[in-house]
């Protein structure tokens, strides 16, 4: 028997692997054997209390509430669930209809309206079929009220007949609950244990980008390299993610100074791969190749690119700033290129953006040679490098970009204070724009007094 009841409770399963319609058929399996048993004591009873007009409708209800099961086997869901929902409601009208009032057969409809908060999802349809319920409560303790019942039944009958009634909707209701109940502390246990794997998985997710981290910063300019080779400056690197894309990145090489500003396709985990296979072909350039100039340093790392990366179609690479910095008898002499990006020059208190080449190092519409540009830098003057994070981070009073022009007038402003004190404005002036808002890029600029 209960091996015969476990197939009738997991009829249907079988053709559906969605959570939420699995605990549906159950439930309509479980409820339509439930009601099949009311139906099946009342038409037991109905002999013993010789109430014998109740046959008429338990025999017909008993097997229409059976056909639940068999519709879930046929894979007759969504009909199923309307007919699991209308039915019921039918089924006590109509014994309604035929009994007093007294009999309580009316608070079956308190049944009915739970159903389709069961089983259906969009709203509409809950309601509407969750006031259908209490309609038909309402139009039946009238109808019952101002209406002689078809069947007549003795008080005493009466009372035992209440009893099974109420009692039933009681057994139904505690069912419901319990069933739910359950559902509800599976569904904790399930929603706790996957909350502890996924916290595991994000440790060792964060721990290795972490790990990726200090790798990226052993390949940054370190700060005494930084010392060493340029005067008065300061970095201001704030990336969006744990690891960047945008990266600053110096070397020397045949007693020239190499200083990298470049902003990696991406950023977060892909944008630090870009950043590393970046650096690599910059080292290779100058070290392995001993290519001198920026711009034919540039011209190999696109190369390179190109030749690595590109094959699919990918269009990868980064913006920057090359440039090698010479001092001579404390006059410098900057050789440069650039990619998209381009160096901002302030002297005797106006600011100049120097020229630039406008594509990218890696796959792009032009495939010209970059230039290399020379500038000589005065006592006095400021050069900054910087990529697109802090023009393009959105903030402000209405969530716009700061843009570029804004961003010049704030070097403008404070070119002539401390290097140190500048980037402490640039952050605060940074964390202030962007206010509440997310970070949207990797922010990195270089400030150089001469």
């Amino acid at each position: 028997m209960k091996e015969f009841l476990g197939k009738i409770i997991n009829s249907g399963i079988d053709y559906t692997t969605s959570p939420h319609d699995l605990k549906n058929i159950k439930l309509m399996n479980r409820m339509s054997i439930i009601m099949s048993i009311v139906m099946f004591i009342f038409c037991v009873m109905a002999p013993v209390i010789k109430l014998y007009d109740t046959l008429y409708f338990a025999v017909p209800f008993l097997f229409a509430f059976f056909l639940t099961p068999y519709f879930n086997y046929k894979r007759w869901f969504t009909f199923n669930k309307y007919y699991f929902t209308i039915i019921p409601i039918i089924c006590v009208c109509l014994i309604c209809w035929y009994n007093s009032i007294n009999l309580g057969d009316r608070f079956y409809l308190f049944v009915t309206a739970t159903i389709p908060v069961i089983l259906f999802r969009k709203k509409i349809l809950i309601y509407t079929l969750f006031y259908l319920s209490m309609a038909a409560f309402y139009f039946v303790t009238w109808y019952q009220s101002t209406h002689a019942p078809v069947a007549i039944v003795p008080h005493d009958i009466e009372i035992q007949y209440w009893c099974i009634t109420v009692g039933s909707v009681f057994a139904i209701l505690f069912f419901v609950v319990q069933y739910f109940k359950t559902g509800s502390e599976d569904y904790e246990q399930e929603i706790e244990k996957k909350n502890e794997e996924i916290t595991a998985k994000n440790k060792e997710i964060v721990d290795s980008i972490n790990y990726a981290k200090k790798i990226q910063n052993t390949l940054l300019a370190h700060n005494d390299f930084l010392k060493k080779h340029l005067p008065d400056h300061f970095v201001f690197f704030k990336p969006k993610d744990i690891v960047s894309g945008d990266f600053y990145w110096a070397t020397e090489h045949n007693n020239k100074f190499y200083l990298a500003v470049c902003d990696s396709t991406g950023h977060g985990v892909p944008g630090a791969f870009m950043c590393l296979l970046n650096i690599g072909f910059l080292n290779e350039g100058i070290k392995e190749k001993n290519i001198a100039k920026p711009n034919e340093i540039f011209d190999h790392v696109r190369t390179r690119l190109i030749n690595d990366i590109s094959k699919d179609g990918q269009q990868d690479g980064m913006d920057g700033i090359l440039l090698t910095l010479e001092n001579k008898n404390g006059t410098y002499k900057i050789d440069y290129a650039g990619a998209n990006n381009a160096p901002v020059l302030i002297r005797n208190n106006e600011i100049v953006i120097l020229p630039t080449d406008k594509m990218p190092v890696g796959k792009g519409e032009k495939p010209d040679h970059f230039k290399n540009y020379t500038i000589e830098a005065q006592k006095g003057d400021a050069l900054y490098l910087y990529t697109d994070g802090f023009a393009d981070q959105f903030g402000g009073p209405k969530g716009k970009k700061f843009k570029y022009k804004a961003l010049n007038d704030l070097l403008l402003l404070n070119h002539h204070r401390s290097t140190s004190e500048q980037k402490d404005i640039f952050n605060v002036a940074f964390e202030k724009w962007r206010g509440n808002l997310e970070q949207v890029d990797d922010v990195c600029v270089i400030g150089i007094r001469f």
